[in-house]
C-alpha cells in the first residue's frame, strides 16, 4: 500500500528555527494502514500531512512543528509516549492554545475519558472513522487559529 506523499519530508537541520505550519500534520503510527486512513481524514479537514512509524519520526519537518501530530498509541496506548513528550515540550504559543496539539488514538480509553499526564490534548478510541476524527481535527484547527 503506498503511503500518502510528503511533499516537505526533508528533517530540519540542527539548531533551526522552528515555526508552527498551521497547514502540517504528522500522523505517527506503527500500522501503514491506519496512517494512511488517518492521513486521507486530515488532508479532508484541509491539512497536508507527513506520516512516519514512531521509530523514525523526528518532531520537526523541514524546520516546521507542525499545528497537530496525530499518534497511534498502538495496542497498549504507549506506542508513542516517548514522541508525545518531545512534542509537548516543543510546544509554541498559536491563537488560544499550544502547538502542536496532539490526538491519541487508542484501543481503549484512559480512566474517566481523560487525555494522560496532560501532554496528550485529545483521546480517541478506535475504530477511527473520518465523522469521528474530522470534527476533531476542525476544532483543534479553529483553536489554532484563534
Amino acid at each position: 500500500m503506498l503511503e500518502p506523499r510528503d511533499e516537505n519530508d526533508g528533517e530540519a537541520p540542527p539548531g533551526a528555527a522552528e515555526t508552527v505550519d498551521f497547514g502540517l500534520a504528522l500522523v505517527v503510527g506503527s500500522s501503514p494502514i491506519t496512517r494512511v486512513v488517518v492521513s486521507r481524514i486530515a488532508e479532508r479537514a484541509g491539512l497536508r500531512t507527513v506520516c512516519r512509524t514512531s521509530g523514525e519520526v523526528q518532531p520537526v519537518v523541514a524546520g516546521r512543528l507542525p499545528a497537530i501530530a496525530i499518534l497511534d498509541g498502538g495496542a497498549d496506548g504507549r506506542d508513542c509516549d516517548r514522541l508525545a513528550q518531545q512534542l509537548a515540550a516543543m510546544r509554541r504559543p498559536a491563537g488560544r492554545a499550544q502547538a502542536p496539539l496532539i490526538i491519541l488514538l487508542a484501543n481503549h480509553m484512559p480512566a474517566a475519558g481523560r487525555p494522560r499526564d496532560g501532554i496528550v490534548d485529545v483521546v480517541l478510541a478506535k475504530p477511527i472513522t473520518p465523522d469521528r476524527l474530522q470534527p476533531i481535527i476542525r476544532d483543534m484547527m479553529d483553536r489554532l487559529r484563534g
